[in-house]
């Protein structure tokens, strides 16, 4: 059925194509990466210590795609709000997560749903940032906003590249499209605290893909260095 789904969904309503994807129950619908976080148990648990230790209030999220890392955020019984750019990704998503009342998925760009935001700042917020499959690369703008309005945020940014480590792979499209330090310098006017995997790759499970952690607060960044070991803090 799955097949057949994909075959039609050119001459359907991507919101209709969102419900049948969910109607197939096919396990690659749900797990396209084996699991949440890529299927990386480490990177799981690095976020679940941030979660724990930084007394994460809300969880926010940009790139829901199917839901599976979202689902995994919902198990914290905080509020999580989600963006998703593609009508037929989030409708799937909602379609799954629809018994998780503090669940919010939001058919938008990152840059438009974080913009807006406009209650709770001074919450310790928890961003995943995982909005940079296509051609806009939102990664910097979605920084920018964070940093100016969230004074307590720390941000987790998937498919980064770990400058100690190149068995974790990143995403790179092209000049100053490269998930890397160097396209996220023109951002800081200021360094972030920023944290890298202690886990080497080739301990890590799934997919392998690389991710930092940045939080321009001076108590969560100094909350990081002391309680998790999984991560190292940059130094540049």
């Amino acid at each position: 059925m799955r097949k057949l789904v994909n075959a039609i969904a050119p001459y359907l309503p991507a919101s209709w194509v969102g419900k049948l994807d969910h109607r197939t129950r096919h396990i690659r619908n749900f797990f396209p990466y084996g699991g949440p976080m890529n299927g990386q148990t480490a990177r799981a648990e690095i976020v679940r210590e941030l979660i724990e230790y930084c007394g994460v209030e809300r969880i926010i999220e940009t790139g829901t795609f199917r839901g599976t890392t979202t689902e995994w955020f919902a198990g914290f019984d905080l509020p999580v709000l989600s963006f998703e750019v593609m009508p037929r990704f989030a409708v799937f998503s909602r379609k799954r997560l629809a018994d998780s009342p503090k669940v919010r998925i939001e058919i938008c760009n990152s840059v438009d749903g974080l913009k807006q935001i406009t209650e709770d700042f001074s919450k310790v917020t928890l961003f995943y940032l995982d909005a940079h499959w296509y051609d806009y690369l939102p990664l910097r703008e979605e920084y920018l906003l964070i940093r100016e309005k969230f004074p307590k945020a720390v941000i987790v940014i998937d498919d980064f590249k770990v400058p100690h480590d190149d068995v974790y792979t990143y995403d790179d499209y092209g000049p100053d499209m490269a998930l890397t330090l160097e396209y996220m310098q023109p951002a800081f006017d200021k360094f972030p605290a920023i944290f890298f995997p202690n886990v080497p790759a080739k301990f890590e499970t799934g997919q392998r893909r690389g991710c930092a952690v940045m939080t321009t607060s001076d108590e969560l960044a100094a909350i990081i260095a002391a309680r998790i070991p999984l991560l190292r803090k940059w130094e540049a």
